[in-house]
């Protein structure tokens, strides 16, 4: 793997709800000093934070499975002590392959994932090798993020690009060579096979359901009033 292909890309400021600024009782600034000062010296340690922090805690799925990749990629990076690597690789890599068999969740070390990443829900969550993804995602579950089948040659050129801020809804789809943009939200069950601009929003079409007979069988709230109804009488209903 390129070694440049790494988590602790970000040069984001650890936030300081993440650092426990609850004094301690000797007064020092944080309930964790001896974390504080692990972090100055393995940045990995502020990042781990960080996720465990936007996660929800270390017995998440989510955080488990992200603890993993980041520590995959640690293991490879000049940061880390020759002693750690072989180990500290081996056991993160197992820890991905468990997060895909227990969880659901398939996150290769390879994908390069931002800070703050957040895997909402577990199952059916599929991530390309060469998937980027920025800083502060949400990912909910049942989300696919891949390449074509149409697509030939180097996949890497041809894989979605998630940037910061963005939001993916429970079973949305996005593949191809395809930028989701800073912000964006992308509705439940929404396949995106096309760029989404930064703030865009996209959603799938709202089906129509009808009975045997025809009927429509939306619920009265879906159901548009008569055009020669007057705004009082729509208003009552």
């Amino acid at each position: 793997m390129n070694t440049s292909n790494t988590s602790l890309r970000s040069l984001t400021p650890v936030p300081q709800d993440t650092q426990n600024p609850t004094p301690a009782k000797d007064g020092s600034s944080s309930r964790h000093p001896w974390a504080d000062e692990l972090g100055k010296r393995y940045p990995i340690v502020n990042v781990l934070r960080e996720d465990r922090h936007r996660n929800g805690g270390i017995r998440t799925p989510g955080f488990q499975t992200i603890a993993c990749h980041r520590l995959a990629n640690w293991a490879e990076s000049d940061e880390a002590p020759k002693a750690l690597r072989a180990p500290v690789g081996r056991m993160a890599r197992a820890g991905l392959l468990v997060a895909r068999g227990v969880y659901g969740i398939e996150l290769p070390a390879s994908v390069v994932l931002g800070r703050r990443v957040k895997v909402a829900h577990q199952s059916g969550i599929i991530v390309h090798p060469d998937v980027v993804i920025g800083d502060d995602v949400l990912i909910r579950q049942n989300v696919t993020i891949g390449l074509r089948e149409d697509i030939q040659g180097d996949a890497s050129e041809h894989v979605p690009r998630i940037r910061s801020g963005a939001s993916l809804g429970a079973g949305a789809v996005v593949v191809g060579p395809v930028v989701v943009g800073e912000g964006a939200v992308i509705g439940a069950n929404t396949v995106v096979t096309r760029d989404v601009p930064d703030g865009g929003t996209v959603s799938p079409p709202r089906s129509i359901i009808r009975g045997p007979s025809g009927t429509d069988t939306r619920g009265e709230h879906d159901r548009k009033p008569p055009s020669d109804s007057s705004p009082a009488d729509r208003a009552g209903k």
